[in-house]
């Protein structure tokens, strides 16, 4: 038998997932205030920040999900 199947998958990878998930949700609800409050605010960074939030959403959902199956 090969040394890689004997060996244990860490947890480490879906926990940096879950840090990377909100940390770009947390980047998204900052973009997010920033285009309402400027007086500037254009359809692009409300775009961005919509578009950050839900992926930093996906991956946070998904990395915790990783965390559980194991």
């Amino acid at each position: 038998m090969k040394l890689s199947h004997k060996m244990k998958a860490n947890a480490a990878g879906p926990v940096w997932g879950v840090a990377l998930g909100l940390l770009l949700a947390a980047g998204g609800i900052g973009l997010w205030y920033g285009a309402r409050l400027s007086a500037s605010g254009g359809t692009l960074d409300e775009s961005r920040a919509v578009a950050s939030l839900l992926i930093g959403a996906f991956v946070a959902i998904y990395a915790g999900h990783e965390l559980r199956r194991r």
